[in-house]
């Protein structure tokens, strides 16, 4: 027996219910998880037996009477549990073990338990019902161990009872949770409430990397949305002008991933209003009462006084805490995840997950299909920067289609016409495309680089569509050349940085169904090495499941095995006729998929811009249903709640994600793409503006007249300032309109400083 079996079978000894977590991982190995937990001790060693170096976890709350207060040290530099835990007194005396980044486990017991939260305190968390927390002598994914705290270990101690102040805030049953809405601000006032916050930014604390940098910025976004009653998107102007510039580094606004996690401290600043403050106690300070504002320029007041009338409504972005469940799913797909993420340098589980979906829907592919009809073939893009772990994915599934026996799954690596993706699905009808630089390829499509290139996206979204009947290729004079492909599983997992791939992208593919068709998953972290991830040998009921499936022949139904050819044409060739094994889905399953259905139109007619998006919706979640609901059974798999509610989540994160972080950023023409190249110059410039002959030295890559009509547009849509001055009026400045107010506010301020 391994000191992991032994210390399973200890804690299943003293109550505590535990199963086995991927080794070095966090992430459960059996087909449930935390709902798997158990003290049987015959299934324990039945699992360490078949897992002999897994990690060790316990299901917290009821079931092992324990609840825990996890208080963590992250590795990213915000703020460290045990700075957060001095806002409280000192935590009772009780079971404990150290985990190893340098925070800890507290383990308390009590008949009143306390509400689950993450991020109770920046980093603390509360543990009970429903979740686990990894126990020693496990591996953390750092390579350090858990160990118990010296004299703290179960016996050495006894358990404190939990708490009352680390309990999370409930409300009364029935009670409806009211968020804090900051009250209008007179229009009139506008300018005045903006100055007072810009005079008051500079008591804010810079972020600083390393000290605590991103609480600070929640701070300085809570004075803004609550001290103030700013909008979202007035705290995000102030914020990026006039804060951020102060920080050590400062955020990269040009980003969407900078970008994204700079909104995201205001708006959870919005969510946490401080608890020891008044709303608007700023506001109504007489250290920063109503000022003179007479001297502003005209055009600042105008600008300031429409900002808040032309704001538009914010589209909802995904839930972030959504992303730990997404990345363990249920059955086949799961140990899959798993067995990658726990042999990957850097670990990618979104990726990861993405990549496995797209293999086993081409394993399953002409194999399977549900009561409507709905098949596995699934288009998915993995967007990450260079060199974080994407090609490590794609590496390990090659490597369980060789060691299964499969890799007749796998078609090239490379496209060179859709002609030969025809050539390929004619052979081999059920394939999985695995392409590096899927973002090169639309660029070369967009570009019109390659004529074969162009007909690539036609022809896929065709295969797309035709899974479950048949699909004619391009005529021909000669009669053999003639392609038919009956139920083509066509599946693809392609890799492309965030650039290259939103270089690639059109508006006319959001609106011709081309993109409705893709799962985007966006990683946009370069995740940290893990030492120690050798090769290992693939767990061998991992290889033997997806053999069976490779192997398995469904029984042919009562119809035509074959497609002849018409009579008359001598050597035309026939073409089978494939069976499916139809897996049902559960009435609740079926009414869930249906009511995602109609939020997706809901959004839709809210969004008109994003409709197209959401216009396959419910197919794509069936496809996710189904695939996940096969890898659960092999024998009678059926489409279930939870197979259904995965599929749901899954798809309305990723395309919130991609509303959120891909279209903003996909140009409507070429025009388009090089008016936001001149913006990005004069963005550079900041608040001292750009110099007409500076912005003719960067885009030398256009010529006068265009750059001059581009300009003029970008001017006329309030995009960017342009003065005028010099003796003889020949110096001109360009600033983007952000930028401008604050030359504005500063320009008021040296003409009146004592207002």
């Amino acid at each position: 027996m391994t000191i992991f079996l032994d210390w399973a079978l200890y804690y299943a000894s003293i109550g505590w219910h535990v199963f086995p977590i991927a080794p070095g991982q966090k992430v459960p190995i059996t087909k449930h998880g935390v709902k798997d937990a158990t003290v049987d001790p015959e299934r324990i060693k039945a699992w360490w037996h078949q897992w002999p170096n897994a990690n060790i976890a316990v299901a917290c709350g009821t079931i092992s009477g324990i609840y825990v207060v996890d208080v963590d040290v992250p590795a990213d530099g915000t703020t460290s549990g045990l700075i957060s835990l001095e806002e409280f007194p000192p935590l009772p005396e009780t079971v404990r073990q150290d985990t190893p980044r340098g925070g800890f486990h507290a383990f308390f017991v009590t008949t009143t338990p306390p509400k689950n939260k993450n991020a109770f305190r920046p980093g603390i968390d509360i543990r009970g019902d429903g979740y686990y927390v990894v126990l020693a002598p496990s591996i953390h994914p750092n390579g350090g161990r858990y160990v118990w705290t010296p004299g703290h270990a179960p016996g050495e101690v006894p358990f404190a009872e939990y708490p009352d102040y680390m309990r999370p805030a409930t409300r009364a049953p029935g009670a409806a949770q009211q968020a804090y809405v900051p009250p209008p601000l007179c229009q009139p006032a506008d300018s005045d409430v903006l100055r007072r916050a810009s005079l008051y930014l500079p008591e804010c604390e810079a972020a600083v990397q390393g000290q605590a940098g991103h609480d600070k910025l929640f701070w300085a976004a809570g004075t803004m949305v609550h001290g103030f009653g700013l909008s979202d998107g007035q705290a995000y102007d102030i914020l990026a002008r006039e804060y951020n510039p102060r920080c050590v580094p400062p955020w990269d606004l040009s980003v969407p991933a900078d970008a994204k996690d700079f909104r995201r401290k205001i708006t959870e600043a919005r969510k946490n209003p401080p608890r020891d403050k008044p709303p608007l106690w700023l506001l109504n300070d007489p250290g920063y009462a109503t000022v003179d504002t007479s001297s502003f320029d005209k055009g600042l007041q105008e600008m300031l006084a429409n900002q808040a009338a032309d704001e538009p409504e914010p589209e909802p972005g995904p839930e972030p805490e959504e992303l730990p469940f997404l990345c363990q799913p249920s059955g086949l797909l799961g140990e899959i995840c798993s067995w990658i993420n726990a042999t990957s340098i850097r670990q990618q589980p979104f990726l990861t997950l993405a990549c496995a979906l797209t293999f086993l829907g081409a394993l399953f592919g002409r194999k399977i299909k549900d009561q409507s009809d709905t098949r596995t073939n699934l288009y998915c893009v993995g967007i990450a920067p260079s060199s974080a772990g994407k090609t490590r994915i794609m590496n390990q599934i090659r490597r369980l289609c060789e060691a299964a026996g499969c890799l007749e799954l796998l078609g090239g690596d490379d496209i060179a016409s859709d002609s030969a993706i025809e050539e390929r699905m004619a052979r081999e009808p059920a394939t999985l495309f695995l392409w590096d630089e899927i973002g090169l390829l639309l660029s070369h499509i967009k570009s019109g680089v390659s004529k074969h290139n162009a007909k690539v996206v036609s022809l896929l979204m065709k295969l797309y569509s035709a899974s479950g009947a048949s699909y004619k290729g391009r005529e021909y004079a000669e009669q053999e050349r003639q392609r038919t492909i009956i139920q083509p599983c066509c599946c693809i997992f392609g890799t492309s940085t965030p650039e290259r791939f939103t270089e690639g992208l059109t508006q006319e593919q959001l609106q011709d169904g081309w993109l409705s068709r893709c799962l985007v998953f966006s990683a946009m972290d370069v995740p940290p090495k893990q030492r120690g991830r050798w090769e290992t040998d693939i767990p061998e009921r991992l290889v033997e499941q997806v053999r069976a499936w490779y192997k398995r022949e469904i029984p042919p139904a009562d119809l035509p095995k074959f497609i002849m050819p018409p009579e008359g044409i001598v050597g035309a060739p026939s073409y089978p006729i494939p069976n499916q094994l139809i897996v049902p889905t559960a009435d609740e399953a079926d009414r869930m998929l249906i009511a995602f259905d109609a939020e997706s139109e809901g959004y839709g007619a809210k969004y008109p811009r994003l409709a197209c998006l959401w216009a396959k919706t419910e197919e794509l979640a069936r496809r996710i249903a189904l695939i996940n609901a096969a890898g659960d059974s092999f024998d009678t798999p059926i489409v279930t709640l939870a197979n259904a509610d995965f599929a749901i989540r899954l798809v309305r994160y990723l395309l919130l994600d991609f509303s959120r972080l891909i279209v903003p950023e996909i140009v409507i023409c070429d025009v388009d793409a090089r008016k936001r190249r001149l913006l990005k110059i004069i963005e550079q410039h900041g608040k001292n503006g750009c110099l007409k002959r500076t912005v003719t030295r960067a885009s030398q890559w256009v010529n006068k007249r265009q750059r001059d009509d581009m300009l003029a547009d970008m001017i006329e849509a309030g995009e960017i300032v342009l003065e005028i001055a010099g003796k003889q009026h020949n110096t001109h400045r360009y600033w983007t309109a952000e930028h401008f107010r604050t030359y504005l506010l500063e320009q008021s301020q040296c003409q009146n400083p004592n207002p």
